[in-house]
């Protein structure tokens, strides 16, 4: 599974983007004018438990048209490794070959029971010093279970891919070229942040932080989110971090935006998601924060090789 193969990419066309999660699954569609422009088409929500999700999602195909379209599944972080290793010292062809012995040293689980591909940094990140790469290992029977659940939805599954892939889109549509963008999601108890410049992703770093822990306040917040931006201009030596983008989370936004701004020397604004289009629905935060790995996946432009 070559989740990151650099492919053609398409300038029309629409792509449905499917993410599971533990409260429901989030349905969205993103078409292309043939200069590219993207429009967000639908996009929604379903709160459910998992044991309904294959039904909803058959119920929630036919009611919005979307039957017999291509889709790509964002897995949830829940559900995969992201691992930074040294890249190995073979040619590119080689690289898949190369990792598929070490695995075993790399996870717990069994190397026969699962999939796995590479995301190459650049050659620039870690100043030229080091070439570094991200594996992902997932297993093989969630990628059949989500085969089958889009098959019998009536959806054609095109790729598999990851949240922070998702995130990477989002920035791309979001943010001017050439500037270094650093997206930052806050759930109830962790964070992610992930720093790219253009369609290059450079940095993906956990904060350790989430929603609930800002209720003793923010200052701890800040101090995790600073210490990731001083390590992509120190370490990764790509510059200071010129924009900073706060993703819709399921609360309020407003008290942790106004705060990044107040503690942090980069530009900080709110992601809004229906700003991103030419056309998209009206969206409220909540919705948005459950859609966000949705909508970064239908962004994806690659079509086969």
């Amino acid at each position: 599974m070559n989740w990151f193969k650099k492919k053609k990419k398409n300038t029309a066309g629409g792509l449905v983007g499917i993410e599971f999660g533990p409260e429901g699954f989030a349905v969205a569609q993103v078409e292309r004018a043939d200069e590219g422009e993207p429009s967000l088409t639908c996009c929604q929500f379903v709160e459910c438990a998992e044991a309904e999700q294959a039904a909803r999602l058959a119920e929630s195909v036919k009611s919005l048209g979307l039957a017999g379209q291509e889709a790509v599944v964002v897995l949830h972080p829940a559900n995969y490794q992201f691992l930074l290793l040294d890249r190995p010292e073979v040619p590119d062809e080689e690289l898949r070959e190369a990792l598929q012995w070490r695995l075993k040293d790399l996870i717990d689980d069994d190397p026969e029971q699962v999939v796995f591909d590479v995301l190459t940094l650049p050659d620039d990140a870690y100043r030229g010093r080091a070439k570094m790469a991200y594996l992902v290992v997932v297993s093989k029977a969630l990628v059949l279970d989500l085969r089958h659940k889009l098959r019998e939805a009536g959806l054609k599954l095109r790729y598999v891919d990851i949240t922070e892939m998702a995130f990477r889109n989002l920035g791309l549509l979001a943010a001017a070229p050439g500037v270094n963008a650093a997206l930052l999601r806050l759930r109830s108890t962790e964070g992610l942040i992930t720093v790219q410049q253009g369609e290059d992703l450079y940095m993906v770093r956990r904060v350790e932080l989430g929603l609930n822990a800002l209720a003793q306040g923010y200052d701890n917040m800040l101090l995790e989110v600073q210490r990731s931006l001083d390590y992509y201009e120190s370490q990764i030596g790509k510059g200071a971090v010129g924009r900073l983008l706060l993703l819709p989370s399921k609360r309020a936004s407003e008290p942790v935006l106004d705060a990044l701004k107040i503690g942090l020397a980069a530009r900080i604004d709110r992601l809004d998601l229906p700003a991103l289009f030419a056309q998209a629905p009206e969206l409220d935060e909540r919705t948005q924060a459950y859609c966000l790995a949705a909508v970064g996946g239908a962004l994806r432009q690659e079509a086969s090789a």
